[in-house]
């Protein structure tokens, strides 16, 4: 019977009553006698109208609130009965994350890639279609303690306990409530960088006999260092917020669902005609390939069409690997907020990171306090702007007084490898103009290494090998 339930009607707990012998008589005694006689049994009641529609209410709420206690199921949580295979829930997952999470493709193709690796480890399979965390929680304990004994291993592991918190948090799952701990993430890497010697050898190496093919490797390297754009930025960087009159560049920040950061470089990178300035790429060399596959992006490859992240890595890594050893598509990002830091330092005598942290969009200022340590070490070797140097200084082979060619230092203060050619001189000793302290700023006019009247802040010291930095 609708809203009725079953009790003992006399045995009411603390609000129960005695009741006396001699009040059962009588038609009362009658009465209890079949109240007494229906004990245990259903008993009817009855609600007013207002309290049977608030009853129906309730039961109307909590059904379409049971998520998955009922047909309703809450359209933004995966469930992966759904799916056939591990194929399929991949998909759905891919989807969840871009299309409603909101995330950037390039991270979870790289979680489906380690998911995908850990259903096929050969003593704990993870079974992504009946996620079980015991299961999980003993794949990662057995891959930190029997696989990996290096810190890049634990690495590792703390990657792929991302995953978990990923495909669980799809499946409305709180993978944190488990309990586990990841190992502790492994010592921040050192921060390689060229100096500015290098850069400026990188910028201006012959890549392509191809003019534009050349010219695209400096171009690109140029404002890259300049500018320190992640490299997905770099990749759909439109030549319509180069704002070249007004002075800024507008970066679409893809790590962040592509919101924008405005910046304001220096005028020379922006408008300088003697310069690898985006003015000059965006007037004479874009449009030599432009098609109508090119859109609006700045960089275009030789076809017309524009570059994604992996075939501009495949392009340009290769080559200046080859100039120098350590590269890679981010070291301009960290070559430019390093060297920026040390901009800051020189102009206004304080290590501010407020700047440099607006310029390459770090969320977090502790993200710019890493680069901060580094740049007080670099600055230490290397004490002036570097930014300035960059588009101030050019290589120029000069002629000594001896009449013979040797190779200029290009910027003071920085160690240069070169060849002797005097006895005295013999093949691995590098120079090194040592600062003068206080002197942040130095003239255009050099002296050939070779000539006897340097000045005498310029000092040799024996190479242990060829491009190390003492």
């Amino acid at each position: 019977m609708e809203g009725s339930y079953t009790g003992d009607f006399l045995n009411l707990g603390s609000h129960s009553h005695p009741v006396k012998s001699n009040d059962l008589t009588g038609g009362i005694q009658q009465k209890w006698a079949e109240i007494l006689s229906n004990s245990g049994r259903t008993i009817g009641t009855d609600f007013s109208q207002v309290g049977k529609e608030m009853v129906t209410q309730g039961y109307e709420i909590k059904k379409y609130l049971d998520v998955g206690k009922t047909s309703f199921r809450n359209p933004y949580i995966l469930n992966p009965a759904d799916y056939k295979n591990q194929e399929e829930l991949f998909n759905a997952l891919k989807h969840w994350w871009i299309f409603r999470y909101r995330k950037r493709d390039t991270t979870i193709k790289g979680r489906l890639r380690d998911a995908k690796n850990m259903s096929q480890h050969p003593l704990f399979p993870v079974d992504w279609l009946d996620l079980n965390p015991n299961q999980i929680i003993a794949y990662l304990e057995y891959r930190e303690y029997h696989e990996f004994e290096n810190k890049r291993g634990k690495h590792q592991v703390r990657n792929e306990w991302k995953t978990v918190k990923t495909i669980a948090k799809a499946f409305g799952i709180n993978a944190e409530l488990w309990g586990y701990i990841p190992p502790n993430p492994p010592s921040p890497k050192v921060r390689i960088i060229p100096f500015p010697t290098d850069v400026h050898r990188i910028v201006h190496y012959d890549y392509s006999k191809n003019r534009y093919t050349n010219s695209l490797y400096q171009y690109v390297l140029m404002q890259g260092f300049l500018i320190g754009w992640r490299p997905s930025e770099l990749v759909i960087q439109k030549a319509s917020d180069i704002h070249i009159e007004e002075n800024y560049l507008i970066i679409t920040e893809t790590k962040k669902g592509n919101q924008a950061r405005q910046i304001f470089p220096e005028k020379q990178i922006l408008s300088g005609h003697q310069y690898k300035s985006f003015k000059n790429w965006i007037d004479h060399w874009r449009p030599q390939v432009e098609n109508q596959y090119s859109g609006d992006y700045l960089y275009l490859q030789p076809n017309g069409k524009p570059y994604t992240v992996d075939y501009l890595r495949k392009l340009i890594v290769p080559p200046v690997k080859q100039l120098w050893g350590h590269y890679s598509l981010y070291t301009m990002r960290h070559w430019c907020a390093i060297a920026r830091l040390i901009k800051d330092y020189v102009e206004r005598d304080t290590w501010d990171k407020t700047d440099v942290q607006d310029w390459l969009g770090h969320e977090k200022v502790g993200t710019t306090d890493n680069y901060t340590k580094y740049a007080k070490k670099y600055y230490m070797n290397a004490p002036y702007d570097w930014i300035k140097a960059i588009l101030k200084y050019h290589a120029k082979n000069v002629v000594g007084e001896n009449g013979k060619k040797s190779i200029n230092p290009l910027f003071l203060g920085v160690s240069t490898d070169f060849t002797g050619e005097s006895k005295d001189a013999p093949v691995g000793i590098r120079t090194r103009v040592v600062a003068s302290k206080g002197r942040h700023d130095w003239p255009l006019h050099y002296r050939s290494i070779n000539d006897s009247s340097s000045p005498e802040r310029i000092r040799t010291s024996v190479a242990g090998s060829k491009g190390q930095h003492d």
